[in-house]
C-alpha cells in the first residue's frame, strides 16, 4: 500500500542507520520527521542516514546523505597523517598539533634514524612511540615502543600489516592523576560553500589505571596509557557514574569547569581546540573534495548532496596545549553503554551523558542541513510537542499537590476505616485526567494535520512555500513557546568567524582543482598515464626543461612508491596524494624558492593561468 506524505513533511531513510536509529528515532519523534526504516524507493526522501559510509544507492536521486564519499579513507590514520605532515611542510608554525608520524614498513628506515636523532637529544627521558594498525579502531592492536627496531623484532607478526607510527605524548594534563581525551563532534555541512560547526557539549574519556610515565615495566598497560572508551569498559577499573563530573566518561563542560577551578582559563582551552578543528577540516577538505568528483552518477539521474558529524579525539599537554590524536568519520552515536551485572555478564543500559550530548548533536544537525521551510515546518512541531509535555507535566504536578495536601484527610479515612474506598477514588480521579489530557493533545495533533493541505506524494528536498504566513507558525503564546527551544547546541566557525584566519590555507584546495579538471574519463580510477602527460603539456612545463622521458619516469616512480606506501589502495593510475608529491616535485624544478609554499604557489599560479582556472578560486 502506498504510503501518503503530506508535502510540508520532511522525511528520513534510516534503513542503513543500524547503531544510530536510537538516537535518530529520538530525533524523528521531537521533530516530527516521517520516518522511512525500509527505505523509500520512488520518491527518495530528504534525508538519508547510514551508519558507516555513503552507500551509493541508485534509488538516491536526492535529499542530502549524512555521508560524504570517501570520508572513510580521508580520516584513516594513514591519510588524515599524511594531509597534516604535508599542511606542517608548508605551514610549520600553524601545524603544530598533530605528532610527528611515520607510515610502517614503507618509512621505516627513516622511523628509525629519525628516532636516534630525537632520544640523542634528550638526556632524561628517552622518546616513547604508539603505533596503530591502519584501518584499526576501537584501540585494537596499539602497542608502545621504546626502541624503533624493536617493531621489527618484538612483532614478527605484524609483518606485512601497515601501521603508522607516532611520538607518544607523555607530558599529559591530568585530572585526579588519570589521563584522558576529549571526543568534539563537528559538522561539515557543505563543501561548496565550506560551511562548519562544532558542538559546544561533548564528551571526556577516562583512562582506569593513574597515569605515570611509560617506563619498561607500565609501557604494556593499556589501561593506563589508552583513554579508548572502547578499550577501557573492559577494565574492572571502570567506573559508571550519572554525575557528569565524576566516572570514567564525563562530559566535555564538566571538566572544562575542572579546569577552571584549577585556576587556569578553559576559554583560551576551547578556543585553542576551535583552531585545531578549523586548520584540521582545511587539511582534509581537498581530498574530500577529490572523493565527491570521483563518485560516479548515474547517468540521467541528479545525486544527492552530503553532510556529516565528525569526531575530533584531542588530548591536552600539561601546559593545556590540544593535540589532535585522530579524526573518526563514524563517531559512535549510540546512547548505550555496557555494565556488568554479575562476573562475565554485562547488558546494555542507557548513559544519561550519552544521551545529553549526542541527542542534540543529531537533532540539531538535521535541523542545520534542511531547507529554511522544511526547518520551520519541524520547529513548529517541535514547539506544538513542547506544549503537550508542558501540559502533562503541569498536570501531573497538580495532582500531586492535590493528594499531599490531602493526606491528613487519608490518614484520618484509615482510621475509621475506609483507606480503600479514598484510594480507589484518588486512581479513578488521576486516571480520569490523564485520559483527557491525553485526549485534547490527540486532538490537537489531528487538527495540526487537518490544517495542512491534503495529503500528496512530493520528491525530496522539494521547495514547496509554506502557504501559512510567517505569524501562524506560532500560536497565540508564540513568544512562551519560543521560550521552550533551547539554543542549537552547534557554532557555526567556518565561514564566520574564522574565515579570515583560515583562508590562508587554501592552498592545497587549488591543488585539487587541478587534480580533478585533468582526470580522464574514467574519473573514479585516478590520473592516467595519459592525462598525466596531458597536464604536463597544457602547462607547458617542456618549455621550462621537462622532457617526455622525464615526465614518464616521474609517473612511473611515484605509482610505484605510493603502491609501496599503501598496498590495499594500490593501483595503475595517480591518487591525489600522488599528483601532490609531482606536483612538489615539478615546482623544486621549474621554480626554485626559498620555501616549499613559494614554489608550490608560483607552480599552482602557473597551472591556473594555462589551464584557465582563475576565475574559480575560492
Amino acid at each position: 500500500m502506498k504510503r501518503h506524505v503530506s508535502k510540508h513533511a520532511v522525511t528520513i531513510d534510516t534503513s542503513k542507520a543500524k547503531s544510530n536509529a536510537d538516537v535518530v528515532r529520538l530525533c524523528v519523534k521531537e521533530l516530527g520527521l516521517v520516518e522511512f526504516p525500509l527505505g523509500r524507493k520512488e520518491l527518495g526522501c530528504d534525508i538519508y542516514w547510514n551508519e558507516f559510509c555513503y552507500n551509493d544507492n541508485h534509488a538516491t536521486v536526492g535529499g542530502r546523505v549524512n555521508k560524504f564519499p570517501g570520508m572513510e579513507e580521508v580520516c584513516s590514520k594513514m591519510t588524515l597523517s599524511r594531509c597534516l605532515d604535508i599542511m606542517r611542510d608548508l605551514y610549520p608554525e600553524d601545524y603544530d598539533f598533530y605528532p610527528c608520524t611515520w607510515y610502517l614498513p614503507a618509512q621505516y628506515e627513516d622511523f628509525c634514524k629519525e628516532a636516534e636523532v630525537k632520544n640523542a637529544k634528550k638526556r632524561k627521558f628517552k622518546q616513547t612511540y604508539i603505533v596503530k594498525p591502519y584501518g584499526g579502531s576501537s584501540g585494537e592492536g596499539i602497542f608502545l615502543l621504546k626502541e624503533p627496531k624493536n617493531y621489527i623484532s618484538s612483532y614478527p607478526s605484524k609483518r606485512g600489516t601497515c601501521h603508522v607510527a607516532q611520538e607518544y605524548v607523555s607530558n599529559v594534563y591530568l585530572i585526579d592523576d588519570f589521563k584522558f581525551d576529549f571526543r568534539i563532534y563537528v559538522v561539515l555541512k557543505s563543501l561548496e560553500p565550506l560551511e562548519f560547526h562544532i558542538c559546544k557539549e561533548g564528551l571526556a574519556r577516562f583512562s582506569t589505571v593513574p597515569y605515570k610515565r611509560p617506563t619498561k615495566k607500565n609501557i604494556h598497560e593499556s589501561f593506563m596509557h589508552l583513554t579508548n572508551y572502547s578499550l577501557n569498559k573492559r577494565s574492572k577499573d571502570f567506573c559508571h557514574s550519572e554525575e557528569e563530573d565524576e566516572g570514567s566518561k564525563r562530559t566535555l563542560s564538566s571538566v572544562m569547569r575542572r579546569i577552571d577551578m584549577d585556576g587556569k582559563d578553559s576559554r583560551e582551552v576551547w578556543e585553542n581546540i576551535e583552531l585545531v578543528v578549523c586548520k584540521t577540516i582545511m587539511a582534509i577538505v581537498p581530498e574530500v573534495k577529490v572523493a565527491v568528483h570521483k563518485t560516479i552518477i548515474t547517468p540521467g539521474k541528479t545525486g544527492p548532496s552530503f553532510f556529516q558529524i565528525l569526531g575530533f579525539d584531542i588530548l591536552l599537554m600539561d601546559d593545556l596545549k590540544p593535540i589532535l590524536l585522530e579524526v573518526n568519520s563514524s563517531p559512535s552515536l549510540s546512547m548505550d553503554s555496557e555494565e556488568e551485572v554479575s562476573p562475565g555478564v554485562t547488558k546494555y543500559v542507557r548513559s544519561p551523558k550519552d544521551e545529553e550530548v549526542k541527542f542534540p548533536l543529531v537533532r540539531d544537525t538535521i535541523l542545520l542541513v534542511l531547507s529554511p521551510n522544511k526547518r520551520k515546518h519541524c520547529e513548529k512541531k517541535r514547539r506544538k510537542r513542547l506544549m503537550h509535555l508542558k501540559k502533562l507535566m503541569s498536570c501531573n504536578e497538580s495532582v500531586l499537590s492535590r493528594t499531599s495536601s490531602d493526606v491528613t484527610t487519608c490518614v484520618q479515612m484509615y482510621e475509621d476505616g475506609g483507606e480503600e474506598n479514598v484510594e480507589d477514588e484518588e486512581d479513578e480521579e488521576v486516571n480520569q485526567q490523564m485520559s483527557e489530557l491525553h485526549l485534547h493533545m490527540d486532538l490537537d495533533c489531528a487538527t495540526n494535520e487537518m490544517e495542512e493541505e491534503k495529503f500528496e506524494t512530493v520528491p525530496p528536498d522539494s521547495d514547496h512555500k509554506l502557504q501559512t504566513q510567517e505569524g501562524d507558525l506560532h500560536n497565540p503564546d508564540g513568544d512562551h513557546e519560543e521560550a521552550l527551544l533551547e539554543e542549537s547546541c552547534l557554532k557555526q566557525l567556518y565561514p564566520d568567524p574564522y574565515q579570515e584566519e583560515c583562508d590562508q590555507f587554501h592552498i592545497l584546495g587549488r591543488v585539487a582543482k587541478l587534480y580533478m579538471n585533468s582526470l580522464g574519463v574514467r574519473k573514479s580510477a585516478g590520473m592516467s598515464s595519459s592525462s598525466f602527460r596531458t597536464f604536463i603539456r597544457k602547462c607547458e612545463f617542456g618549455k621550462k626543461g621537462l622532457t617526455s622521458a622525464s615526465v614518464d619516469i616521474m609517473y612511473l616512480d611515484l605509482q610505484r612508491r605510493w603502491d609501496n606506501m599503501n598496498p590495499d589502495l594500490s593501483g595503475l593510475t595517480l591518487s591525489f596524494q600522488a599528483f601532490l608529491d609531482a606536483c612538489f616535485e615539478i615546482s623544486k624544478i621549474c621554480f626554485p624558492a626559498a620555501t616549499k609554499l613559494e614554489m608550490l604557489e608560483n607552480f599552482v599560479g602557473h597551472c591556473e593561468s594555462h589551464l584557465c582556472l582563475r576565475e574559480n578560486e575560492d
